[in-house]
């Protein structure tokens, strides 16, 4: 079995998550100080958000050197002894391979735009077509040093690279194998399937949908039909490149898909042999909670393995698309946690933490300034992890600090949203069938199942009311769930596990 598919996933923003030099920025030091929570909670890989050199115009996601850390978050000796205190602790470290573009500030770049080498590693042009930006406006800026217009698929200080030069797939690789000698075990690939453009620059054709047709007035992005700047089938030959590199480090590689129309359809094509060992499916997170029984049941059954994901950096935290009735969590967690697949927690999830809605005032994220109102950025779901013990006291935060669940005060309490994740996890880790086992889902929820007689059952309450225990279930084989005082129905928004393996229960 691949480590990756045991794995339980932790993304930690690293701004928000724990600061130790009172600077209102977490660091590297501040999370190698909370790896020993981690470690408690049960967590086995640690997906770290961007921490490379970066002029933080886009809060790291504009990389001017690979292979250095930007002086924010620490120094290259702060990453080598996180990685060895992680490897120390049994759990492995994922970084973000933001490989889509680079900053303007990059070596690369300058000479790009100067001409003084590297002049093709670049998408440049004097007859701009019709694509967009994904933050707005043309996809193209003019450069009066080169005279030129370079493509950007996001911020003008973020240019593409050209992913149709063999030398920039090798300067990425060369970046890759870095990496992977310094002992990371994989990297999570930002928007990898707009790598790679139509060499020829054709245009874009326009959606002819309504959201295309009348929202592409306002936000140009989304009135294109993404043919010839995004999903291109050279991609493939990148992505093999990759896994024969990553293969030999038994790295994993997980893909996030840009998908407009949070559809995510395509993403599926991207995992298996010669490709990625994972793609997200981000379409739960566009779901409606009356919707998300049925998105989450096809994706489980069309993906041999899936990441499951629920919140994340770009978008809202689940609290403020489904709810804030606190089984509701709960009920997510035994989802994510119990399913086939890999998890992949969003750093504050254990403990609930809320989505924020900001004054315009604190909103630092560039979308959410140039789009306020109508859309307010992403900072609300990256708020400081909510410690407790104040610890985000010695200086104001970069984001406001917000929400009254805390590690401090979860940890007192045996029915807290933390407690309960580490008993999942350890439900998990305890019984293979989680891992191994076919997923059968029926009216009431999921079985999990193996040949050789594990046999779980996971029930769902996904309404506002109790329900019944199902009459064929031994209460007495109840593992864990959220049940009422009588053991007889399940609490609102909440589950019951099962262990049928020893009994007849038709399956």
């Amino acid at each position: 079995m691949s480590w990756w598919k045991e794995a339980v996933v932790y993304q930690v923003y690293p701004r928000s998550f724990q600061d130790s030099n009172g600077d209102g920025i977490g660091d590297i030091p501040g999370l190698i100080s909370k790896l020993d929570y981690l470690q408690w909670l049960g967590v086995d890989a640690v997906w770290l958000s961007p921490i490379f050199a970066s002029p933080q115009t886009d809060f790291g996601y504009d990389i001017s050197d690979y292979c250095d850390i930007d002086r924010t978050f620490g120094t290259m000796g702060d990453v080598e002894f996180l990685i060895a205190e992680l490897h120390h602790r049994g759990m492995k470290l994922i970084m973000d391979g933001v490989f889509n573009h680079t900053s303007e500030k990059h070596r690369w770049f300058i000479d790009s735009e100067q001409q003084t080498g590297k002049n093709d590693w670049y998408i440049w042009t004097h007859k701009p077509n019709n694509w967009t930006s994904a933050f707005g406006g043309s996809a193209w800026t003019y450069s009066p040093i080169r005279d030129a217009y370079y493509l950007h698929t996001f911020a003008s200080s973020q240019p593409d690279l050209n992913w149709s030069n063999p030398e920039v797939v090798e300067a990425i690789l060369a970046v890759q194998k870095f990496w992977y000698e310094k002992g990371v075990d994989g990297f999570r690939l930002d928007v990898f399937n707009a790598y790679c453009k139509d060499e020829t620059l054709r245009d874009n054709p326009r959606r002819k949908d309504v959201v295309g047709l009348i929202g592409g007035l306002f936000y140009g992005y989304i009135g294109q039909e993404h043919t010839n700047d995004r999903d291109r089938p050279e991609i493939f030959g990148v992505l093999k490149a990759f896994r024969d590199l990553a293969d030999q480090y038994d790295a994993v590689l997980i893909g996030e898909t840009l998908d407009e129309k949070f559809e995510y359809r395509l993403a599926k094509n991207y995992i298996g042999l010669n490709k990625l060992h994972l793609a997200f499916d981000f379409s739960p997170l566009h779901s409606s909670w009356k919707n998300l029984p049925q998105v989450i049941q096809r994706l489980s059954e069309t993906v041999d393995h899936p990441a499951w994901v629920w919140s994340n950096h770009d978008f809202p935290r689940q609290s403020k698309r489904w709810g804030k009735h606190p089984n509701r969590a709960k009920l997510m967690l035994a989802i994510q946690i119990l399913l086939k697949g890999t998890p992949v927690l969003y750093y504050g999830e254990e403990i609930d933490q809320p989505h924020v809605n900001l004054a315009k005032q604190d909103i630092v994220d560039p979308p959410g300034q140039r789009f306020y109102p109508f859309y307010k950025g992403r900072d609300g779901a990256r708020t400081p992890m909510n410690w407790g013990n104040d610890s985000w006291r010695d200086a104001k935060p970069w984001l406001p600090l917000s929400g009254s669940q805390t590690v401090e005060e979860s940890l007192r309490r045996d029915d807290s949203t933390l407690q309960l994740c580490r008993e999942l996890i350890e439900i998990r880790r305890s019984h293979t069938v989680f891992i191994d086992g076919a997923v059968r889902w029926d009216a009431h929820g999921f079985w999990r199942v193996m040949d050789c007689g594990q046999k779980w059952y996971v029930v769902l309450n996904w309404t506002k009311r109790p329900m019944e225990v199902p009459q064929t279930l031994n209460l007495e084989n109840c593992g864990l769930g959220l049940l009422n005082e009588s053991k007889q129905h399940i609490q609102p928004f909440g589950f019951a596990i099962f262990d049928c393996s020893s009994n007849t229960i038709a399956d």
